[in-house]
């Protein structure tokens, strides 16, 4: 990822397991996605609710990334 201003964050839910399955089907589908948690790498998994998880994504590669969440919905 190289400028700033061309990134921006998608919500992908409370979900961790869930929000790692998505940013492996970014990843699969070519796109680059960083999974952004404040769950301490799942030492506090509660923290989803309070503050869901989000991808940083290339702002160009938004309309594609959220059809990757759209196929992954529950």
């Amino acid at each position: 990822m190289n400028r700033k201003d061309d990134l921006v964050y998608v919500p992908v839910g409370p979900d961790r397991f869930r929000a790692h399955l998505i940013a492996a089907a970014c990843n699969d589908e070519g796109l680059t996605v960083e999974l952004l948690t404040a769950d301490d790498d799942g030492t506090f998994p509660w923290y989803g609710t309070t503050q869901p998880y989000r991808l940083l994504v290339h702002r160009s590669d938004l309309d594609n990334v959220q059809a990757v969440i759209g196929r992954n919905a529950p």
